[in-house]
């Protein structure tokens, strides 16, 4: 592995291995794991890309490898126990038993220690919370540097998880370890205290009296206070100072987060529907698969929800497909590259509901949802997911993205309603003879609403897990306005804050077409106002 071509040759041909025993999975994952040790990534983007490629295909494995990789995170080196930690947390809430129990077994190996709480930090699981214990354990460590990874460990955590899972823990002892530490005679450990708490509050954990205590910590680490002096570490002023508007309601937006969200690629994929990749380098590097950005052209124009089909972390992009069915849409398939969104927001929503579920995964998409559908995809795949795509279209020249899709599922099936490519017919009719040669224990639909109700329909009674994602109509996309709102299992849910996937069985898909249908006169007197 001399050089990055003959890295991507090597991992190209070790995605075509399949049905393998135990020992050749332990070979395949010690060849990969050479990738994260062999080279200096920092330089080097296309090394970076590949070893996150090895990082997924090492996933594959499953759990058989699981106690392989964590013997390779124990003794790892720092640059490689970043890559190791993430193939571990890419198998789920499977391998969180193994990490705690070598926790337990580390005790005396605080090297060991730090890489294994660091692998703790990448997880998304709700099941992680069983790791909070070891890690308030963990930040009363004699050695500085496991405390300051225990702290930056809970800090992604509670960003991460979801609040009421988080909320027992801050009213509970966990907000005290942390607030202590940020008096730490270690500016590294004293650093992360500060931005953990900054986290908690960006997530609304705080209660008043905690938001309090902070704030005045921050104010003293500033010298704000007026009777005592900074802190004289930088790396805890810059946190203290970062965070500290957060509980300043007059203080203005952060130039920090201040994105142009120029349009750098642009590409005509069907009539009336584009292809862009935009920069928006602070959403792409938190966004996860399902969740969606909320979209303003320009400063007299109205946001609207967009699925998002990619995005690149190292450049800082986003690829988002967009079809002109509306005065808004139009006026974003007109803008050309170079030119900016006014707005640019997310990520927003929750990622989609993931697992290994030991059988078919099937993805749908119809229309502009045949891009939604590819980052779902390829994180079943990764999980080592057997996983089918299915598009559907009128005919030929409106599909989208099957290029792309081959690649992201083990096998793609196409339908058109004229028979001009693959099946003649219905995503349904392909998902009806899927479900007869297949196991299919997970669906996942993205597309116009009497898709995936005729979807619903078809897998309820077989009982197979599925999920339609609702874009339905939205105004601020936090869950704030409630213009969203969609009935799910007899229950009031809004789309934007806790979708925008939902168990398709328990859809009320009536209402919602009926809801979505409420402002076709405006939108339709809106366009005839349009101006290009």
């Amino acid at each position: 592995m001399a050089n990055s071509s003959s890295v991507a040759q090597a991992l190209s041909a070790a995605n075509n291995l399949h049905e393998l025993n135990m020992e050749e999975k332990n070979d395949l994952a010690i060849a990969l794991t050479t990738i994260f040790y062999h080279h200096d990534h920092a330089g080097q983007t296309d090394m970076k890309v590949l070893a996150v490629r090895a990082e997924q295909q090492i996933a594959r494995l499953g759990a058989d490898v699981l106690p392989l990789l964590i013997n390779e995170l124990i003794n790892a080196d720092a640059d490689a126990a970043t890559y190791l930690g993430k193939s571990i947390a890419l198998n789920g809430e499977v391998a969180i038993p193994y990490l705690l129990k070598a926790w337990e077994d580390q005790q005396d190996d605080d090297f060991a220690i730090i890489n294994i709480t660091q692998s703790l930090s990448y997880f998304f699981t709700p099941k992680i919370k069983s790791a909070i214990p070891i890690l308030m354990e963990a930040i009363q460590s004699p050695n500085y540097q496991v405390r300051s990874m225990s702290l930056y460990t809970l800090g992604k955590l509670s960003l991460k998880l979801p609040v009421n899972e988080m909320k027992d823990f801050i009213q509970g002892p966990l907000f005290e370890t942390v607030f202590n530490m940020i008096t730490d005679v270690k500016p590294l450990v004293r650093k992360h205290a500060a931005r953990t708490l900054g986290k908690m509050q960006k997530k609304n954990l705080l209660d008043r009296e905690q938001q309090g205590k902070v704030f005045r910590a921050y104010q003293t680490i500033l010298g704000k206070d007026g009777r005592h002096k900074w802190d004289r570490a930088f790396i805890v002023r810059h946190e203290a100072s970062h965070f500290l508007p957060s509980f300043e309601l007059d203080t203005c937006q952060s130039e920090y987060y201040h994105q142009t969200f120029e349009i750098i690629f642009k590409n005509a994929l069907c009539k009336d529907t584009f292809y862009f990749e935009i920069m928006a380098p602070f959403i792409a590097r938190k966004i996860q698969a399902g969740q969606f950005i909320m979209v303003r052209p320009n400063p007299h124009g109205e946001r609207i929800p967009l699925s998002v089909c990619g995005w690149d972390r190292i450049k800082g992009s986003l690829q988002i497909i967009v079809n002109a069915v509306g005065k808004t849409t139009s006026e974003i398939n007109h803008m050309g590259l170079g030119e900016c969104f006014q707005d640019v927001v997310g990520p927003l929503g929750n990622r989609s509901p993931i697992d290994t579920y030991g059988g078919t995964c099937v993805v749908i998409g119809g229309g502009y949802g045949a891009g939604a559908i590819i980052p779902t995809a390829r994180d079943l795949k990764a999980l080592k997911n057997k996983v089918i795509g299915i598009i559907g279209a009128r005919n030929k020249e409106l599909l989208l993205m099957t290029s792309e899709l081959r690649k992201s599922c083990d096998h793609l099936f196409i339908s058109t309603n004229d028979g001009s490519e693959g099946m003649k017919g219905l995503v349904t009719d392909v998902l009806a003879k899927v479900i007869q040669d297949e196991p299919v224990k997970y669906v996942l639909s993205v597309g116009p609403v009497p898709m995936m109700k005729a979807i619903s329909e078809l897998t309820k009674p077989l009982g197979i897990r599925t999920y339609a994602s609702l874009n339905a109509i939205m105004v601020d996309g936090t869950g704030m306005c409630g213009a969203c709102r969609v009935t799910v299992g007899g229950k009031t849910r809004f789309a934007c804050f806790h979708g925008p996937d939902f168990n398709a069985h328990d859809v009320d898909f009536d209402e919602l077409q009926k809801r979505q249908k409420m402002f076709s006169v405006a939108e339709k007197k809106a366009f005839e106002t349009l101006k290009i």
